[in-house]
């Protein structure tokens, strides 16, 4: 049986890869969601906005927070060369938005995480933040 902190993280996981699939129905040639950041960083789309199928977008800082129509929130950041990273925050983030009580401690989704990165699923290409391996 899985782990509520990997069930959580399955969700997050399922969330990302609907955020990922509209991105590129919706935007053809962005190669994802670091092709959406290479149009935000030329000025081609605005900050905040709403790409198609309700789904809006919020960029901040190092990354981007999408929100899809039910209200799930799905937080990443960019690392220098584009690759889409996420931390335990942002797991819980949307454990949060779509009204699941968090299964544990930050430490714990973390653990799991990495768990994930030892069965290749995961990479961690900084410490503490996490990628799909594609």
């Amino acid at each position: 049986m899985a782990s509520k902190s990997l069930r959580e993280i399955e969700g997050y996981l399922q969330a990302l890869f609907r955020v990922r699939s509209a991105v590129l129905r919706c935007c053809p040639g962005t190669e994802g969601l670091a092709g959406l950041l290479s149009l935000r960083r030329s000025r081609v789309i605005e900050k905040t906005g709403v790409i198609c199928e309700g789904l809006e977008y919020d960029f901040h800082g190092s990354g981007c927070l999408f929100v899809e129509v039910d209200g799930s929130e799905v937080d990443i950041d960019f690392l220098e060369e584009g690759l889409e990273v996420f931390d335990a925050w942002r797991v819980r983030r949307f454990s949060v938005s779509v009204g699941k009580e968090s299964s544990g401690s930050l430490e714990d989704i973390s653990a799991e995480c990495r768990s994930l990165v030892s069965r290749g699923r995961l990479a961690e290409p900084r410490d503490g933040w996490f990628s799909v391996v594609l």
